[in-house]
């Protein structure tokens, strides 16, 4: 399988640490705000949602997955019924439970509600996993991978790095964590 986090972040501005050293948004509410002396506009903010949506949908496209499971579902308790002027948006987040399963034309509506901090989730299927993170961090698994897919998502203004998602469960994640110390040669 192949791990990356794909997100809006470019590695460069990290510290010896992987800690981001820019100023940036990090959520829906920085429309309107300053960062590094420019605004956060609505129609940028949703170029980058856009973005996070498409590269869920190709990781889809590229695994022939045609619907991700809920597993497991948080509804942030500040978000009410009212904040979804559409019914069928109203509907369809109050339909979301843990073990829903989404097809890849609803897939968008739920990347929007985890990025907008409306629910936190996890999605998977047998071929494939996206983990949504703090901060506008996503974190996808893929059993397949193509030079095609890893483009797209980079010219639509992401960066996509080898990185395990720190969301697996903890015996998965160690074990992935060992296996790549031993290869690079690390001691443990």
């Amino acid at each position: 399988m192949y791990y990356w986090r794909i997100t809006k972040y470019d590695p460069q501005n990290r510290d010896e640490n992987g800690l981001y050293k820019k100023d940036e948004w990090i959520s829906i509410g920085g429309i309107g705000k300053k960062f590094e002396g420019v605004e956060l506009t609505y129609e940028e903010y949703i170029r980058y949602e856009n973005a996070y949506v498409d590269a869920v949908i190709r990781v889809m496209r590229e695994n022939n997955v045609e619907s991700l499971r809920i597993k497991p579902l948080q509804k942030n308790s500040y978000v009410t019924y009212d904040d979804f002027p559409e019914p069928e948006t109203k509907n369809f987040y109050k339909s979301l439970k843990t073990n829903t399963m989404i097809p890849m034309n609803d897939i968008a509506k739920v990347v929007r509600f985890a990025l907008r901090k409306e629910i936190w989730c996890k999605l998977a299927s047998d071929k494939m996993f996206v983990h949504f993170g703090y901060d506008y961090y996503m974190f996808i698994g893929s059993e397949n991978r193509s030079d095609e897919m890893i483009n797209a998502i980079i010219n639509n203004g992401l960066f996509v790095e080898n990185f395990i998602s720190p969301y697996l469960p903890d015996a998965i994640y160690n074990k992935l964590i060992k296996k790549l110390k031993l290869v690079r040669g690390d001691k443990t």
